[in-house]
């Protein structure tokens, strides 16, 4: 029960794309955006495993909208690097404890933390909220962090 409120807490937390510090004066209000890099797409039926470099590919997360902001500045078609920039409709749900995601309504995979690197979250297509999956792919991801004032 702890592992799934640690996940459950680590993945709203950096799904809600920012936090807000205010007190209550006119100083400016301090935003923490949290930007999921992809580092890493294996499986499929070829068992691909291509690796990317942090910023090259990074999803962004509005809760507030429920947009998922996609900036992929890979340009070899041939390498599969999960979604093409744009913007998407995100969601997650939890189903028997675990987490799962949905862009554009189509259910995308289980969501987890790293078992070793609590920066590192991983989507996994081959287990979904109906059950095992097979050939697809697991998008591994390294949670960085960006501040901005407001």
């Amino acid at each position: 029960m702890k592992k799934t409120i640690l996940i459950l807490t680590t993945v709203l937390l950096t799904i809600s794309s920012c936090s807000v510090s205010n007190n209550d004066n006119d100083d400016p209000i301090e935003v923490t955006l949290y930007h999921w890099n992809l580092i890493n797409v294996s499986g499929g039926i070829a068992g691909v495993d291509n690796d990317f470099e942090v910023g090259d590919i990074v999803w962004n997360y509005d809760s507030f909208e429920n947009l998922l902001h996609v900036e992929n500045s890979n340009s070899d078609e041939t390498i599969e690097d999960g979604l093409d920039s744009g913007v998407y409709e995100f969601s997650v749900f939890e189903l028997n404890l675990n987490i799962y995601t949905l862009l554009d309504f189509d259910e995308f995979g289980e969501i987890y933390e790293s078992e070793t690197d609590d920066t590192v979250l991983i989507i996994n297509q081959n287990s979904l909220s109906t059950g095992a999956a097979s050939d697809g792919f697991l998008y591994t991801f390294k949670i960085t962090t960006s501040t901005i004032e407001i």
